[in-house]
C-alpha cells in the first residue's frame, strides 16, 4: 500500500493541474542577490493588480541598504515587466496595489511610521494620516476607492477607513474615520477591505479584545457609519480545550464576490496540533457571513498552511491560494469554490517542486484569468519574485 499511495497522489495532482493552463513564468524584480531580501507580505495580501491588461506587482526590498517599496508593471502587450518604480523615499514596508482601469494603479504603503498612497502614473504621494500608522490596504469597486490602516489611538492601534478620490494620478481624502468610535481596549491590526457590487464596504481585521487574536468584521453602506464588529470565526473565546484564552486565527483577507457578495479567508489554528489551516466564510449579499469552511483538502490537513489569500470576481468565481510544505518544501496551492465546498488542492507547476516557493498574491482579471505572483527562494542566488497567469479549461 505504501508504494501505491504516492502514485495515487501524483495521479490526483496531475488530473487537477490539467484543469489549468499556465503562461511561462516571468521574473518581476530586477535586483537580486544573496543579500537582497524582497517581501510581499501586506494587509489583505493586496500585492498584485490588473488594470486594462497591464499587471502591477508591489514589494519591499533592501537593495539600497534600507527597506524601500517598488512597483513593477507589465503592459498588456509586453513580454516582460518594465524596470520597477521606487515608491518610497525613506524606510518603507508592506506595500499594496489596486487597479483603477486603463493601465492606472493606486499603491499604498507604510513609510516613516505613517501611511502613504500614490496614483501611478503620477508622482505625488499623499500622506493619509498624521498619526502613527501602519498596515495599509486598499480596495476599489462600484466606482469607489477606499483605504484602511491600523492607527495609534492611545495605548493601542485601531482600524481607520478612508474614502479616496483619484484624478490624473493625484489622490485626495474625502473622509476618514475609525470603524469604532470608542478607544480600543486592545490591539487591532492587519485590516482587509472589500467593496461589494452595491457599493457597501466590508472591513475585517485582527482583534485582541478577547485576549487572543480573533478576525473581526464590520460593514458599512456608506463608508462612514460601520456596524458593530462581529466575529468571523465560529468558535467562541475560551473554548479551545482549556488552552489559553481561545484559538489563534490571523491575517483575514477579503474579496468582492459576485454581484453583491464578499468572501473572506484567514489562517486558523482551531486544530492546534497541525498548526494553521485555511478557513473561509461567505457573505452572499446579506451583510452576514455564513458558516466557517475549511479550504484545503485532506492531503493538506496535517501540514501548516501560510499566506492565505481569497480571490473572487463579479462573475461569481471564487478561489483561495496559499503555501504549504506537504511535498517536503513550500509550494503554492490553490483551491476553487465548487458551490458547496472547495475542490481538490491544485499545485501551481511553476510555483512547486524543488526549492522554496511561497508568499503568493493573486487577482482575477475581467476574463477570469488568474494572475499569481510569489517568492522563489534560493540560498545561493537570492530571492526572485515570479509571476504567471493561469486560465481554466
Amino acid at each position: 500500500m505504501r508504494s501505491i499511495l504516492p502514485l495515487m497522489l501524483v495521479a490526483l495532482a496531475s488530473s487537477a493541474q490539467a484543469a489549468w493552463e499556465w503562461s511561462e513564468a516571468l521574473t518581476v524584480n530586477s535586483a537580486q542577490g544573496a543579500k537582497i531580501f524582497p517581501h510581499i507580505e501586506s494587509a489583505n495580501r493586496q500585492g498584485i493588480a490588473v488594470s486594462g491588461g497591464a499587471v502591477g506587482v508591489v514589494w519591499e526590498d533592501n537593495r539600497n541598504g534600507s527597506p524601500q517599496c517598488y512597483l513593477a508593471i507589465k503592459p498588456a502587450a509586453a513580454k516582460a515587466f518594465q524596470p520597477e518604480i521606487r515608491l518610497s523615499q525613506t524606510e518603507c514596508y508592506e506595500p499594496v496595489v489596486v487597479a483603477l482601469g486603463a493601465g492606472r494603479f493606486v499603491a499604498a504603503w507604510e513609510e516613516a511610521g505613517k501611511v502613504h498612497a500614490r496614483g501611478v502614473p503620477g508622482n505625488a504621494a499623499l500622506k493619509l494620516t498624521e498619526a502613527e500608522s501602519a498596515q495599509a490596504t486598499l480596495a476599489v469597486g462600484a466606482g469607489k476607492l477606499y483605504a484602511a490602516w491600523a492607527e495609534q489611538a492611545g495605548q493601542f492601534r485601531r482600524i481607520v477607513v478612508a474614502s479616496l478620490t483619484e484624478k490624473r494620478g493625484v489622490l485626495n481624502i474625502n473622509h476618514a474615520q475609525p470603524v469604532e468610535t470608542a478607544a480600543p481596549i486592545d490591539e487591532q491590526g492587519w485590516p482587509a477591505l472589500a467593496i461589494a457590487g452595491d457599493g457597501s464596504v466590508t472591513v475585517a481585521w485582527e482583534d485582541r479584545r478577547n485576549h487572543h487574536t480573533v478576525p473581526m468584521v464590520s460593514q458599512s453602506l456608506d463608508g462612514r457609519s460601520f456596524a458593530s464588529p462581529a466575529r468571523l470565526i465560529e468558535i467562541r473565546s475560551g473554548s479551545a480545550d482549556g488552552l489559553g484564552a481561545g484559538i489563534g486565527a490571523m491575517r483575514p483577507t477579503l474579496s468582492a464576490w459576485g454581484k453583491q457578495g464578499v468572501a473572506a479567508a484567514w489562517l486558523d489554528k482551531r486544530d492546534f496540533l497541525s498548526g494553521y489551516d485555511v478557513y473561509a466564510a461567505l457573505d452572499t449579499g446579506t451583510r452576514r457571513f455564513g458558516s466557517n469552511l475549511k479550504v484545503q483538502d485532506s492531503f493538506g490537513d496535517n501540514m501548516v498552511q501560510w499566506h492565505a489569500k481569497i480571490v473572487s470576481d463579479a462573475s461569481g468565481r471564487l478561489l483561495a491560494v496559499w503555501d504549504d510544505a506537504r511535498d517536503g518544501t513550500p509550494d503554492v496551492w490553490l483551491a476553487e469554490w465548487k458551490g458547496e465546498a472547495f475542490g481538490d488542492d491544485v499545485a501551481v507547476p511553476a510555483a512547486s517542486g524543488t526549492g522554496e516557493q511561497a508568499d503568493p498574491v493573486a487577482v482575477l482579471d475581467e476574463s477570469g484569468g488568474l494572475h499569481l505572483a510569489w517568492l522563489e527562494r534560493d540560498e545561493k542566488n537570492g530571492t526572485r519574485i515570479r509571476y504567471v497567469r493561469g486560465t481554466s479549461r
